[in-house]
């Protein structure tokens, strides 16, 4: 073997060492289980609806979660709710449960299909939801940690 042969499979082993250990952080980080715990509105005028959408994580590995960012989709009665990204900045505990809160705003008059579904009959007590998202953590090479549940849950005005 010459010596630019033997650098070229030293370059290209490494590169597959590398590669391989990537591709396997995102079988070594177990989903979280994610779940809506409470839906308030919190704020009405002319134009907007403010709502406060509360979650409880569960982390089932054996270190913590530092999550940078939650991306999330919900709806309510199979009618798209509210969608986005917003940046967090919280841990969970190893094995061990954590929360967070999302404020989102409500334009009246670009969300009128979805606070028309939701609002027919007036504000319900409960509606049939679901969740679905992922969580950007701070753990190098891993990738966004996706999630989804579905349930029922009460509105609280």
């Amino acid at each position: 073997m010459n010596h630019q042969t033997g650098r070229s499979f030293v370059v290209g082993l490494a590169a597959s060492v590398l590669l391989t250990g990537c591709a396997g952080t995102e079988t070594l980080i177990s989903a979280p289980a994610v779940r809506l715990t409470s839906v308030e509105l919190d704020h009405v005028s002319f134009n907007k609806q403010t709502f406060l959408l509360s979650f409880a994580l569960s982390n089932p590995n054996p270190f913590p979660l530092p999550v940078k960012a939650v991306s999330y989709r919900v709806l309510f009665d199979d009618e798209r709710f509210v969608g986005g990204k917003t940046a967090a900045g919280f841990t969970v505990p190893a094995g061990g449960d954590g929360a967070f809160l999302l404020s989102v705003e409500l334009d009246i008059l670009n969300s009128a299909t979805q606070i028309t579904s939701l609002l027919r009959g007036g504000v319900p007590d409960r509606v049939n939801y679901e969740v679905q998202g992922s969580l950007t953590v701070d753990i190098p090479f891993a990738r966004p940690i996706p999630f989804s549940s579905s349930g029922v849950i009460n509105i609280q005005r």
